[in-house]
């Protein structure tokens, strides 16, 4: 996951700060990467979803009070599972 993603930690409000490796920024600040990202976190996360704030190499996802930690975890799964599916669609395709 370090290729990509430098951490994922929350900050002083509890919001989910997610830093992605600086090459990744082009991609990061396109209008799809950041839908892709909101859907994403939206469908994982469900009720305790709020706000998706991205910027140049980090997004911010602010989550319902109470649900600061578990929501944590549920990004980190779901973050760890798209780079998999990445790597095997990549691997396949060589």
């Amino acid at each position: 996951m370090n290729m990509f993603i430098k951490s994922i930690t929350l900050d002083e409000v509890g919001r989910i700060i997610t830093l992605v490796q600086d090459q990744f920024s082009d991609y990061l600040i396109k209008d799809e990467s950041k839908k892709m990202l909101k859907e994403m976190a939206m469908k994982a996360l469900g009720d305790a979803f709020v706000k998706l704030e991205v910027a140049k190499t980090s997004f911010r996802i602010t989550v319902a009070e109470g649900t600061e930690e578990a929501s944590k975890a549920i990004i980190e799964k779901e973050i760890l599972l798209g780079i998999e599916m990445a790597m095997a669609f990549m691997s396949q395709n060589k």
